[in-house]
């Protein structure tokens, strides 16, 4: 059994990290949020990740090298796996818009009710890696990956592509210069150049 990290290392101290799924998804939201400044988004994912809330609602624990904070949550919010830079991702999933394909597909395959449980992050990276091919992620996922290239006869290429249209990921999500230079900038804050 592997073990999945619960502490980040910070200047010698422990810094005790909310490893719920639920907390990177936050993460995530933040990250693809273009209407807050690359400073803002950072400490926001820092104080979701490492803060706790005290009696009076304050938030608390958070740790005052900010850099470094930011490099341990990049790499808790990767797996610990090198992180690739945004460009060079094409993007089949996306854990907010995809979330009711995530939940019938974790009920599906594992008998897990997303609503209910509460999981370490790495662990739902590692099922969500797990899912069968005939999982409704899995398949949505493939779908729009197809190359509709390999698909000669008019008819059932035209069948894919509207297929493809009705499970395509939001315009939104998908990144325009603007929207490159700012996740890049990001990116060079979490020291991934």
């Amino acid at each position: 059994m592997s073990e999945y990290p619960k502490y980040a290392e910070i200047d010698n101290e422990l810094y005790e990290i909310n490893t719920d799924y639920e907390y990177a998804l936050q993460c995530f939201k933040i990250i693809d949020d273009t209407s807050i400044s690359d400073i803002e988004r950072a400490l926001t994912i820092i104080s979701v990740l490492f803060g706790k809330e005290n009696k009076n609602g304050e938030i608390v624990g958070i740790p005052k090298n900010l850099e470094v904070a930011l490099e341990k949550a990049s790499i808790f919010l990767s797996c610990g796996k090198e992180t690739k830079s945004v460009k060079d991702i094409k993007k089949d999933m996306d854990f907010e818009y995809d979330k009711s394909y995530i939940r019938a597909s974790f009920m599906s395959d594992y008998k897990i009710d997303l609503e209910n449980t509460h999981m370490h992050f790495w662990k739902f990276c590692e099922l969500i890696t797990g899912l069968t091919e005939n999982s409704i992620l899995n398949r949505v996922r493939d779908l729009r990956n197809i190359d509709l290239s390999d698909y000669k006869d008019s008819k059932t290429r035209t069948k894919v592509q509207e297929a493809m249209e009705r499970v395509a990921l939001p315009e939104n999500n998908e990144y325009d210069k603007e929207d490159m230079e700012t996740l890049e900038n990001f990116n060079k804050l979490l020291g991934d150049d």
